[in-house]
């Protein structure tokens, strides 16, 4: 792995991508599904032919082997996963580059980062993997700073102890998904929190951008699963306690969790664990109407039955990844332990499922290979394919992208077509043209689901940029006007501020504007992320 470079111009390495006939299949579907058409045949930017601003920082000679310039890293380091980030790499947009890319070592080296930072008066970017798909870590930070340092934290990617009485694992924060799975293997445990980013994002980027993982009920965030923290600030280390629970005030490690980077870099926590699954089962059944789908949804996660996989996904989305026709909504239901069987709680999901019209799309009694058949096999494929579909998308001139929520069920049916229309109606008037808007479920809890909208359309390739801002403006004020949360797993980054800024109380932004001030007093850290 280490000798794979990634991408600057879309999803994972270089030798990773959409083969010649699943792109061709791609846009087949665009073209004769939805009447999204290719404006032009583009392609990124060669490395040699972007225009890179000279670094305005010179690292002094005490950062030797932890500080580069090397052209690579500054354009890898300059944008993250969102759609306006690869509209603007596909313009070979890199004026904002960060100056210097940084890999500490240690706290130490991070502290004199900060010190560095502050009296050149340079911006510091922490930087996980670079997988943010809301401009969590690009480095556009504006006119008033001297310089921007990206703090890339892949060396700092250790399990450095494994608590196997209490099943919890110190993990360094630059620890990527599979690296600390890998050391966690031997024990027999694992974290099993699985976003779709797994590969390319790291535990401390979970932490601070409050992820969602694998787990669609019960484990569904990164919140669950965190037992401490340590974060370094530029004025000193904040270090929570290791605990199963506390009901001793205010929560230091979750005033951290979500922070984005704003405040200080988590350099390591500890993590609950579980036991390595043994026993799995997967189920699919097929639903003509998709709010039967959503009551039937509703009825699993009520009953208190807890599966690792409880998601809906509509006809359209289906149909936009090859994985149905359009005429069905397709749920996946899928259990695992690491103790014992899990047939009786299948049963019983199964149950709810054929009580609210559904029908079986992949029977799991026997089938250890459900997972792979059918549209539920189609599905999964598709979801790990989709990440590679924008790099093949945006030099076309086609918009394709994604927004995610959450709300209660009660007010669930009228704020799902409250957000459907007004999405469905801003692509239509930017474009021209119907496009698609589709809705799946990310995440359910008894007491609503995690709605998770996606929209696909032809755009002009000279207006794209301004386009997708004036959809997602349209959706997001819909999503906060509508009582919904701006985002439910995606992290606020700068994509999302401004709305962040509408949801959250206006004396508690005062309040996290007053600690970013506490704690960050030269306001180096992440500009223009979570508190300004």
């Amino acid at each position: 792995m280490a000798d794979r470079k990634l991408k600057y111009w879309g999803w994972g390495y270089e030798d990773s991508g959409l083969d010649a006939d699943q792109t061709k299949t791609l846009l087949e579907t665009f073209a004769e599904v939805f009447g999204i058409n290719p404006a032009n045949d583009g392609a990124f930017p060669a490395l040699d032919a972007i225009d890179l601003p000279a670094a305005r920082l010179e690292a002094p000679a005490k950062f030797y082997g932890v500080c580069t310039s090397d052209t690579h890293d500054r354009v890898v380091h300059a944008f993250g996963q969102s759609q306006p980030d690869s509209i603007r790499i596909f313009r070979g947009d890199f004026a904002h580059a960060p100056d210097i890319i940084a890999y500490p070592e240690s706290s130490e080296d991070i502290q004199e980062i900060y010190d560095w930072a502050g009296d050149k008066g340079a911006a510091v970017i922490p930087w996980g993997a670079g997988s943010s798909v809301v401009g969590g870590v690009t480095s556009d930070v504006g006119s008033g700073y001297n310089g921007v340092i990206s703090v890339d934290m892949g060396r700092m990617n250790k399990v450095l102890e494994v608590d196997e009485v209490s099943r919890a694992a110190r993990i360094q924060g630059g620890a990527r998904g599979p690296e600390l799975e890998a050391q966690l293997k031997p024990h027999g445990l694992t974290l099993r929190h699985f976003p779709q980013s797994f590969e390319h994002s790291t535990f401390g980027g979970w932490v601070a951008t409050r992820s969602g993982g694998h787990f669609a009920t019960l484990y569904t965030h990164i919140d669950d699963l965190v037992e401490s923290t340590t974060t370094v600030t530029p004025v000193g280390d904040i270090v929570s306690r290791r605990l199963p629970g506390s009901g001793a005030g205010p929560s230091p490690d979750r005033f951290m969790i979500g922070s984005e980077g704003a405040l200080g870099i988590i350099t390591e926590g500890w993590a609950r664990l579980q036991g390595r699954p043994t026993f799995k089962a997967t189920a699919g059944f097929r639903f003509a109407d998709f709010f039967d789908a959503a009551r039937a949804v509703r009825a699993v996660s009520q009953a208190g039955l807890f599966p690792a996989n409880l998601r809906i996904v509509d006809g359209v989305e289906l149909q936009v990844n090859g994985a149905g026709d359009g005429s069905f909504t397709l749920m996946v239901v899928s259990f695992e332990s690491a103790n014992h069987p899990v047939d009786t709680w299948m049963a019983l999901a199964e149950e709810c499922c054929l009580d609210h019209g559904g029908t079986i799309d992949v029977e799991w009694r026997d089938n250890p290979e459900a997972h792979l058949q059918g549209a539920v096999g189609a599905w999964r494929t598709a979801f790990i394919r989709m990440p590679y579909n924008r790099e093949q998308l945006t030099p076309r001139g086609i918009l394709s992208d994604t927004f995610e929520t959450a709300i209660t069920w009660d007010r669930f049916e009228e704020f799902y077509n409250a957000i459907k229309e007004a999405t469905a109606t801003a692509l239509r008037e930017v474009t021209g043209k119907e496009g698609a808007v589709s809705c799946r479920f990310s995440h359910v809890y008894p007491d609503g689901p995690a709605p998770y909208f996606a929209f696909h359309g032809q755009a002009n390739p000279d207006a794209m940029l301004e386009q997708w801002q004036t959809i997602k403006d349209v959706a997001s004020d819909a999503l906060i006007a509508n009582g919904g949360t701006i985002t439910h797993h995606h992290a606020v980054g700068r994509d999302h501020q401004k709305w962040y800024e509408q949801q959250r109380p206006g004396l508690f932004g005062d309040v996290l504007a007053d600690a970013k001030k506490r704690l960050d007093p030269a306001n180096i850290l992440n500009p223009g992320v979570i508190a300004r």
